[in-house]
Parts: C-alpha cells; sequence; structure tokens
C-alpha cells in the first residue's frame, strides 16, 4: 500500500512537470514565431500609442524568419507606410524601438520646413501630432529641414 501512495506522488509530480515544461516550451514558440508582446516606452508615438501601452506584435507579417538571426526565409509581404513596425535600434540592439513607417525602398524623402515630403509630395500624416512651432535654420542641423535623399532596397524610413 506504502508503495502505491509513493507511486502516485511521482506519477502526480511527474504530471506536474510534463505540463510545466510542455507550457513553456509553447510560450517559447510563440513568443519566437507567431507573437510577442512589447510595452511602448516614449510618447514618440503619441496619440496613437500611450506611454506604457502594451502591443502584441504579429512575428510573421513580413516573412517567416530565422530564429535569433532575423534572416527572413520565406517572405510573406513588405512594410508599407503607416505600417508600425518593431525593429532593434542599431547602436544597441538590446533596444526595441517601435515606430511608423513613412517611406519604403525606392522612395525619395526631403523634411523640408518641419513637413515631411515622400517622393515629392506632402506626407499624410493623420496620425501626427506637431507641437514645436519653431523652424531651426539649416545651419543648426537636420532636424527640421534634410533631404531629399533615396530609400536604399531593403530598408524603411521610419
Amino acid at each position: 500500500m506504502a508503495y502505491l501512495q509513493s507511486s502516485k506522488k511521482k506519477s502526480t509530480f511527474r504530471e506536474t512537470a510534463e505540463a510545466v515544461i510542455i507550457a513553456l516550451v509553447l510560450a517559447l514558440f510563440i513568443r519566437t514565431f507567431i507573437v510577442q508582446a512589447f510595452k511602448i516606452p516614449s510618447g514618440s508615438m503619441l496619440p496613437t500609442l500611450q506611454i506604457g501601452d502594451h502591443i502584441l506584435v504579429n512575428k510573421f507579417k513580413y516573412g517567416v524568419k530565422m530564429p535569433f538571426s532575423g534572416k527572413v526565409l520565406v517572405p510573406i509581404s513588405e512594410p508599407r507606410p503607416n505600417d508600425i513596425v518593431v525593429f532593434e535600434f542599431p547602436r544597441d540592439p538590446k533596444l526595441d524601438y517601435i515606430k511608423r513607417v513613412i517611406a519604403v525602398a525606392g522612395d525619395s524623402v526631403e523634411m523640408r520646413d518641419k513637413k515631411v515630403y515622400v517622393n515629392g509630395q506632402p506626407f499624410a500624416d493623420k496620425y501626427g501630432v506637431y507641437s514645436d512651432t519653431r523652424i531651426l535654420p539649416a545651419s543648426a542641423g537636420p532636424r527640421d529641414n534634410f533631404g531629399p535623399v533615396k530609400v536604399p532596397e531593403g530598408h524603411i524610413f521610419v
């Protein structure tokens, strides 16, 4: 009788351990290949996304990628203007940036007096909020005036 109780305890422990392991593997698979949660860290996307908001990102909207390398194995679609994308900050890959696509490969982008132009046309930015009305001279740097620049193949402008 004592043997049966010991066996039941092992069986219950084993079932619990298996359930936990399966749940962890499934969660890792979902996070790696299907969907991932991100928290909005700054006000750069206001008013669309508030500081502290959480978003779920479809990991395969633009293609199936090789884990940890980012290499696209099966391309599905390309980012389009006004899409919100998440990417690693080039200078610090530990930082994820969440931004809106302004232009895609082959487009010409220019900023004149704080107004963005894509392919010579004003960018129809229904989401942007402009609170700083000062326009700095070009000698102050490329904050308010720059370009035109052509977006290279394989790149987007955010």
